[in-house]
C-alpha cells in the first residue's frame, strides 16, 4: 500500500542544527497525519524539550488505515532523539509495522555516529543529524540519518525562500525547505523555526503532516491547522 513506504521515512527532514533553542522548556506539538486518498489517517505528537545546552524530542506516531471498518494497515512508532551543543549523541526508535518488529540504536561514538538497527549497521561522522524537521535551519549538504531505518546517507538542503500558506482560511507566513535525501522532503516553517507543516513523497503519494496544536507542558496554546486542505502557494512576503 502507498502509505506505507511514505510512512516509514516521514520522520527524517533535516541536514544542519542550531544548538541555539527557539522557545526553552518542554512543548508539545501535535499533527495530523494526512493521505491524499485515505484522508486524516494518524497523529504524530513531538514533545521538544530544550535545555541550556540539551535538546530532546520524544515522537511517538500512531497511524490505521481504515477500509470499511477493517484496519488494511497499522503503523506504530516510538522515538527520541537527543543532541547536545547542537550534536546528535543519542537516537532510539522501535516501530511496529503490519506485524513488524523494527529498532534503531544509535549514538556518537568519538569522531563517530554508530547505529544498530534491524536493517543493519551503519556509521556516519560525527556530525551526522537526525531527520527531522526541528533541527532544520539552513541550505545545505551532509550526513543525516533515519530514526524509521537507520540509514545514514547524505542529504541536500534547498530553498528557505518566504510563503505564505493557507492554514484554516487564513494565510500564514512561513519560509520553504525542500529536503532531498533518500525521498523528497518538504518543510515550512513559521517565524519561530516551527514546523507549520511538513510532507513526504514517496512513488508519488504525498503525506502530509499538518499542526493541530502546540502548547507547554502539554497544554494546548494555539491551533495552527484543522483542515485537511491545506495548500502552500507563493506569497509576496520576500524580505
Amino acid at each position: 500500500m502507498a502509505p506505507a513506504k511514505s510512512i516509514a521515512v516521514a520522520m527524517g527532514l533535516s541536514v544542519v542544527v542550531s544548538a541555539t533553542p527557539v522557545l526553552a522548556g518542554q512543548q508539545v506539538y501535535i499533527y495530523s497525519v494526512v493521505h491524499p486518498l485515505y484522508g486524516e489517517i494518524g497523529t504524530l505528537t513531538d514533545t521538544v524539550d530544550r535545555g541550556s545546552d540539551v535538546l530532546r524530542i520524544d515522537s511517538p506516531m500512531r497511524i490505521a488505515v481504515d477500509l470499511l471498518g477493517v484496519v488494511v494497515y497499522r503503523h506504530e512508532s516510538d522515538t527520541t532523539e537527543i543532541m547536545r551543543n547542537g550534536r546528535l549523541i543519542s537516537l532510539q526508535s522501535v516501530i511496529e509495522k503490519d506485524g513488524q518488529h523494527l529498532e534503531v540504536h544509535g549514538e556518537a561514538q568519538g569522531d563517530q555516529f554508530v547505529v544498530n538497527a534491524t536493517a543493519g549497521s551503519f556509521t556516519g561522522p560525527a556530525a551526522t543529524a537526525p531527520c527531522d524537521p526541528w533541527v532544520l535551519k539552513h541550505t545545505g549538504e551532509g550526513a543525516v540519518v533515519y530514526p524509521s531505518t537507520g540509514r545514514i546517507t547524505n542529504a541536500h538542503v534547498s530553498g528557505g525562500d518566504y510563503q505564505r500558506i493557507s492554514v484554516n482560511g487564513a494565510l500564514v507566513p512561513t519560509r520553504h525547505f525542500a529536503v532531498m535525501g533518500d525521498n523528497r522532503e518538504d518543510v515550512w516553517l513559521d517565524n519561530r523555526e516551527i514546523p507549520i507543516m511538513f510532507r513526504t513523497v514517496e512513488d508519488g503519494t504525498p503525506i502530509d503532516f499538518v499542526l493541530q496544536e502546540a502548547g507547554a507542558g502539554g497544554g494546548p496554546a494555539l491551533v495552527a491547522a484543522s483542515e485537511h486542505s491545506i495548500h502552500p502557494r507563493s506569497g509576496n512576503t520576500s524580505k
